[in-house]
C-alpha cells in the first residue's frame, strides 16, 4: 500500500514538474556563438559572510560564465517564459527526433543545470487554478 502511495505521489511530482515554466534571469546576458554554442553572463550576489574587513581581502567575482553546447543552447531558447516544460520537452523531442522520455532526460537535465547556474527559474502554477 505505502508503494502504490509513493507511486502515486511521484506521478502528482513530475506532473506538476511538467507544467512548471522555467523563466529566463532578466539579468543574464546570453551571447550567441558561431558554432550554435552560447555564452552566458550570470550575475552573482554578494556572499552574506562577505564584511568588512573580510570584504577589503576577498573580492569574489561579481559573474558567472556558463557555455552552453548547441542542445544547451536550443533548450535556452526554448525557455522563453511563455512555454512550460512539458512544452519544451516537446518542441526538443521534435526538432531532435527523440521520444518525449529521451528528450524529457536530456532537456530536464539542461534545465536544472540553467537553475543551479541561476540562469533560469521555475514558476509551479497552482493545480486548482
Amino acid at each position: 500500500m505505502k508503494k502504490r502511495r509513493k507511486a502515486d505521489e511521484q506521478k502528482a511530482d513530475w506532473r506538476s514538474m511538467l507544467r512548471a515554466i522555467p523563466i529566463r534571469n532578466a539579468a543574464a546576458q546570453a551571447e550567441p556563438l558561431h558554432d550554435g554554442t552560447m555564452r552566458m553572463v550570470v550575475p552573482r550576489r554578494r556572499p552574506k559572510f562577505l564584511v568588512p574587513p573580510i570584504s577589503w581581502i576577498l573580492r569574489p567575482s561579481t559573474s558567472r560564465t556558463i557555455i552552453l553546447d548547441r542542445l544547451g543552447s536550443h533548450v535556452w531558447e526554448l525557455c522563453d517564459d511563455q512555454r512550460n516544460v512539458e512544452q519544451v520537452v516537446d518542441a526538443f523531442a521534435a526538432a531532435h527526433q527523440l521520444t518525449f522520455h529521451e528528450a524529457r532526460v536530456a532537456a530536464g537535465n539542461y534545465i536544472r543545470q540553467l537553475i543551479e547556474r541561476g540562469a533560469l527559474a521555475i514558476s509551479i502554477s497552482d493545480p486548482s487554478r
